[in-house]
């Protein structure tokens, strides 16, 4: 899966300037997570067109690049974050970041994750029967 990561700015406006120009250009957003510090932070949004979305960003003098990212279906009930995280931890798997957002089309939530280790995460998803979806799995 690919996310936009976006340094931005910690001032007023800044997200929603960001946001806005991205609905102005018809970008659909999935899903956001913003971490920040005093003085800046990264946006991480799952979007249906990438490209095109760090091109109008890049246009306006912003600050994105395309990262990859898992992002893996998982139950909307409790234990169900539980169930992956264990999958890492007993893989040796370290996870770098994450956040998750309810899906609509694949009928529960979906965790994206970034961890130390893709192909590993792969592969321990997997031995567990679970797969993890693609842009067009979502979009």
């Amino acid at each position: 899966m690919k996310q936009l990561s976006i340094f931005v700015e910690n001032k007023f406006g800044r997200a929603y300037s960001i946001i806005d120009t991205l609905s102005a250009n018809n970008i659909n957003i999935s899903a956001l997570s913003i971490a920040d510090t005093s003085e800046y932070g990264i946006m991480r949004l799952i979007v249906d067109d990438c490209e095109k979305a760090k091109a109008i960003l890049k246009e306006n003098g912003i600050m994105v690049k395309i990262t990859d990212v898992l992002a893996i279906p998982m139950g909307n009930t409790p234990g169900e974050l539980s169930k992956l995280l264990k999958i890492f931890t007993d893989s040796m798997i370290s996870v770098e970041y994450m956040y998750a957002f309810v899906s609509k089309k694949n009928d529960g939530a979906v965790l994206v994750t970034k961890t130390n280790d893709t192909e590993n995460s792969i592969s321990a998803l997997k031995k567990m029967g679970i797969s993890p979806l693609n842009h067009e799995d979502l979009f």
